[in-house]
């Protein structure tokens, strides 16, 4: 499978990025891209689209609609997503017929050094993504305490296994019993 996991972030040291690069090393089995550049893409402008996308957008748009799946990780900003990753969905989800997130597979994360780990702002993204028909995994995770559980040379191990575990069951759930098995054991 191949899933881009998105920096809803673009500070140099940032913890959100660090939850990114570490969930894209938890995804062993897939091929992954890591993107941590919003701050390339221009702000929406209905005017800039009329004219012609700008080649961040477009290039972002084919990254996107290239992947099977997205983890997108977001900061919390004032309790909820920050504008830079609210800019990158607005372009993503433009037109509504031709929204490159319709229908795609996405797991929210978040981080923050507070003790709710960024919850409101996964929460208020995973409704936006809803809005505009991605297929929002309802699982996620939320780190909080993030400087001390994302550390500066390994992660908990216990947040590792967390974040593992999760992106397993979003991005490659069991398969469902097949019905004429579970007709034959009735």
């Amino acid at each position: 499978m191949r899933v881009l996991v998105i920096s809803g972030s673009s500070r140099r040291e940032s913890l959100n990025t660090r939850l990114a690069r570490l969930a894209a090393a938890t995804l062993t089995q897939d091929t992954v891209t890591v993107v941590n550049d919003l701050d390339r893409v221009p702000y929406y402008n209905g005017d800039v689209e009329a004219a012609g996308l700008p080649a961040p957008v477009v290039e972002l748009r084919q990254t996107v609609a290239d992947a099977d799946a997205l983890v997108i990780v977001t900061p919390e900003y004032n309790g909820t997503v920050p504008g830079l990753l609210g800019n990158a969905v607005d372009w993503l989800s433009r037109t509504p017929d031709n929204s490159v997130l319709r229908g795609k597979r996405v797991v929210v994360l978040s981080a923050s050094p507070s003790r709710y780990g960024g919850i409101r702002a996964a929460s208020h993204l995973r409704t936006v993504l809803g809005h505009i028909r991605a297929d929002v995994a309802p699982q996620g995770v939320s780190v909080s305490r993030a400087p001390q559980r994302l550390g500066d040379s390994s992660a908990d191990p216990d947040l590792v296994a967390e974040l593992a575990r999760v992106l397993n069951e979003a991005l490659h759930p069991a398969p469902a019993p097949d019905e004429d098995i579970l007709a034959l054991a009735a």
